[in-house]
């Protein structure tokens, strides 16, 4: 939908369908309450990315994430070093596999298997997660999506990789410059009554579940 974002009912038709709270049998049930207008509207943030190269302006590339942008190293795979700002200020340098700056939506994906922390789906706020650090200090943060985030390649080995949602890949040079901020449109999710975040979390993530313990025979 890019630009013009309109409200999506989720319906899980495959494994774990973090978005869609609903599966075929409780469509059957839920549908009609959706038709009468018994639901409420949630309004999540994007990532707008834009990417320059220093050496050609009309390089420049603008597109839209729901999830998370990852910045890694590409084949043959060494550690890359990158440089991270927000709103033109430095405010670290991150060697390893990577970065992954992930929205509320996305902290439960990719974010979350690299070390990430869970965010609550409607906060204004951004995670950057590095992969695989090559340095004990260095942790997860979160910090306002009214920043803008600025990441910038300082070594590679080879071309490293921008992925957007696991599904666009762009190389990158030492030469480009990755750009990061709120996105002008928001993802919009229908939700209906007797479903919410938390209980999403258990059911499919095992959130705060009890250990299975089984009695030995």
């Amino acid at each position: 939908m890019g630009y013009h974002q309109t409200p999506v009912l989720g319906v899980n038709l495959g494994k774990l369908g973090f978005l869609a709270d609903l599966s075929v049998d409780q469509l059957r049930t839920c549908f009609p309450k959706v038709v009468r207008g018994e639901y409420r509207v949630t309004r999540h943030l994007m990532l707008e990315c834009i990417v320059e190269n220093e050496d050609d302006s009309s390089s420049r590339q603008t597109l839209l994430a729901l999830n998370e942008v990852v910045v890694r190293a590409g084949a043959p795979f060494h550690m890359i070093d990158l440089d991270l700002a927000l709103d033109g200020e430095s405010v670290s340098g991150f060697s390893g596999d990577g970065l992954i700056v992930s929205t509320p939506i996305g902290s439960t994906g990719h974010n979350l298997s690299a070390g990430g922390p869970i965010l609550g789906q409607e906060l204004d706020a951004f995670v950057v997660t590095p992969i695989c650090s090559h340095a004990l200090t260095t942790r997860p943060v979160v910090d306002s999506a009214d920043k803008v985030y600025t990441i910038a390649v300082r070594q590679a080995s080879a071309p490293a990789m921008l992925i957007l949602d696991g599904q666009e890949q762009l190389p990158l040079t030492l030469r480009h410059r990755v750009t990061l901020r709120r996105a002008p449109v928001s993802f919009q999710l229908v939700k209906v009554p007797g479903h919410n975040y938390y209980q999403t979390l258990r059911d499919k993530l095992r959130w705060g579940a009890q250990p299975n313990y089984r009695t030995e025979p």
